[in-house]
């Protein structure tokens, strides 16, 4: 071989290796992009939808709302991954599973469920939406040479039959585009052979305009056909857009307590309603009555929306997924090329002592961690921030911290004091996006909200953040007191005048009413700081009531997932949760963790860090091959012996 010839062979290698190397980070070093949650390699995505667990297999499906053309919202399709273990996924050559290409569809295929008929084939209802957004919903199936060959699940057939069923089926519905989001099926207590199925509906009722939880059934045990409107499983009077989205009805045992999961537009936020499911004593029909002294809790204190739940037959649990959106202006997403990540899959598990469900991440996520940092125990934590990690140490955006904070006094957290402002009340966390300086960081904390017990009066809220709940109440302490009882709530205005409550899940800024009393909940919110944080998104703060739990009195846990852009923090193994973005432009400079504690007395923590993994599978060695061939071949055609 000629000198000549090995330098352009030489040449040849290094410009492929640079391609493959630009290749890697078009995936995983776009600005602000996560590497463990669930996304596209760019465009839009939304909703989480038919999660499906193949019995015959052992393949796990997740489905999800897709623009095939930009990172906008528009044009929805069916985006497709898999996952053999919960811990590696791959996108299909051809990801996109069902377009929106029919007449009663065109405006989108919208969200759906994928669960096996009573011959163990998996079928998905989806709500199919015409032009003009009339809603409907829709049969899709995986065809027969699919299900008898390679199972792939890639493609989705839509039944010749659809729309089954129509917005004409629904006594009292209000608005041709509040029909949509199908739960599970699941078998009529009243009929051995009769399977019911929900869906969410604006409905005017005896009691006016309400949001609805509404049930079709159906005798078809293939659920190809044969649907009629049941009757309605939960009403709800005080939402504001009287519309709930993406139902989930479900057990966690076997002939357990029901739940109901529900989102709502105005807050953007989910929510778990407990209660039973029993017969009506006037129709015989099964409805959901709400239990008020449990509900309602949010399932997560960020922007975690249209979850998802599903039952894995093989390993019998039930787990949860949801989308989180970006906080940047369309101009900002259009650079970017992409918008919105599936949250980490969570466990779904009824938590018996603090009567209310928790949710964290599946114990296949320990199967993304890379490299143990650190593990030090009983650190002092103090006022001075106590670097944890310094920035930059293995240039790495993605961190798994497991944070347990312990207090020799955890009265510091008192209940009846005033802080008069943020320097005055005590504070317990983890500084993470950190620089080396720790002059810009982001704080995941536990800690008290100002203000006192008593209430101020001649004050309302300005309401920046909706409303949860109006309703009408004889006195201020009795607003106080059914706030304190919703666990959603964090503070209410109460006015004289008209004798309203009106209870929010946030506190608003104040302002004066000679005849409004305002106050907020004297409890230990988790909450997320960003106000330092150099982001170029939403700076304002998120968080939510998080009290001590029983369990462990003196201190708490704070699960902490750093992935660029996205953070999911989990207290507790999960009571509370609490997801948020950052979008920091000198990335590789804000890597640190340290921990602080401002007014608690003597704290102490036991600390892990770890480096996370991509949860995108490598190509294999052929395809690498195949690849590397390929930039050859084209190189060839591009440069000149």
């Amino acid at each position: 071989m000629t000198a000549a010839l090995v330098r352009r062979r030489v040449i040849l290698l290094l410009v492929a290796v640079a391609m493959i190397a630009a290749a890697a980070v078009a995936m995983d070093g776009v600005p602000y992009e996560p590497i463990y949650h669930i996304r596209p390699p760019k465009n839009w995505i939304n909703d989480p939808n038919g999660p499906y667990r193949d019995p015959v297999t052992g393949k796990i499906h997740l489905y999800m709302q897709y623009n095939p053309n930009g990172p906008l919202w528009g044009d929805i399709a069916w985006y497709h991954v898999t996952s053999e273990d919960y811990v590696k996924w791959t996108r299909p050559e051809s990801p996109v599973a069902m377009w929106a290409d029919r007449w009663y569809d065109r405006w989108g295929v919208y969200s759906g469920t994928m669960m096996n008929n009573n011959y163990s084939e998996p079928v998905i209802v989806y709500t199919c939406t015409e032009p003009e957004n009339i809603q409907r919903q829709c049969i899709a199936n995986p065809p027969k040479s699919d299900l008898h060959g390679k199972r792939t699940l890639d493609t989705l057939v839509k039944s010749p039959l659809n729309a089954i069923m129509s917005e004409d089926m629904i006594p009292g519905l209000v608005a041709l585009e509040n029909f949509r989001d199908p739960t599970e099926w699941w078998l009529d207590p009243t009929h051995p052979n009769r399977w019911l199925i929900g869906f969410v509906a604006r409905i005017k009722d005896s009691e006016g305009d309400n949001a609805h939880v509404i049930l079709f059934s159906t005798e078809d045990p293939s659920f190809q056909s044969g649907y009629s409107f049941s009757h309605s499983l939960y009403t709800y009077k005080y939402d504001l857009d009287r519309m709930f989205e993406c139902p989930d009805f479900f057990t966690l045992t076997q002939g357990g307590e029901h739940y109901l999961k529900l989102s709502t537009m105005p807050s953007h936020r989910d929510y778990f309603v407990y209660g039973a499911y029993q017969a009506d004593p006037v129709t015989g029909k099964y409805i959901f009555v709400e239990d008020p002294e449990r509900s309602f809790t949010f399932v997560d204190y960020g922007p975690l929306y249209a979850s998802k739940t599903f039952y894995d037959p093989i390993l019998n649990r039930r787990t949860m997924w949801g989308w989180t959106m970006d906080e940047l202006s369309d101009t900002q997403v259009r650079a970017n090329g992409w918008s919105g990540v599936q949250n980490m899959l969570r466990t779904v598990v009824y938590d018996t002592v603090e009567q209310k469900i928790k949710t964290q991440p599946v114990p296949e996520t320990k199967g993304l961690r890379l490299h143990k940092l650190v593990d030090m125990k009983g650190i002092a934590v103090t006022q001075t921030p106590t670097q944890i990690v310094a920035s930059n140490t293995n240039n790495t955006l993605y961190h798994e911290i497991i944070a347990r904070f312990t207090l020799a006094d955890p009265a510091t957290f008192a209940a009846d004091a005033t802080y008069a402002d943020d320097s005055e009340v005590p504070e317990v966390g983890v500084m993470v996006r950190a620089n080396a300086s720790l002059g810009q960081y982001t704080t995941v904390s536990v800690r008290m909200p100002t203000g006192g017990p008593s209430p101020s009066e001649s004050t309302q809220q300005l309401e920046t953040y909706p409303a949860i709940k109006v309703f009408s109440t004889p006195t201020a302490a009795s607003c106080s007191a059914e706030c304190n009882k919703m666990r959603l709530c964090e503070s209410y205005t109460f006015r004289e005048s008209d004798k309203n409550c009106t209870m929010y899940w946030k506190t608003n800024p104040m302002g004066t009413s000679a005849d409004a009393t305002s106050g907020t909940v004297r409890e230990p919110l988790l909450y997320l700081g960003r106000t330092q944080s150099g982001t170029i998104g939403n700076t304002a703060p998120l968080h939510g009531r998080a009290p001590f739990a029983t369990a462990t009195p003196n201190g708490f846990e704070l699960h902490i997932f750093v992935d660029d852009s996205v953070l999911e923090v989990f207290k507790d193994e999960g009571l509370e949760t609490l997801t948020g973005r950052l979008y920091i432009d000198n990335g590789a400079d804000t890597t640190g963790v340290a921990v602080y504690a401002r007014n608690a007395g003597t704290v102490t923590v036991d600390i892990e860090v770890y480096t996370m993994d991509t949860i995108w599978k490598a190509p294999t060695p052929n395809a690498a091959r195949n690849f590397t061939n390929s930039l050859y071949n084209l190189l060839d055609t591009l440069i000149d012996v």
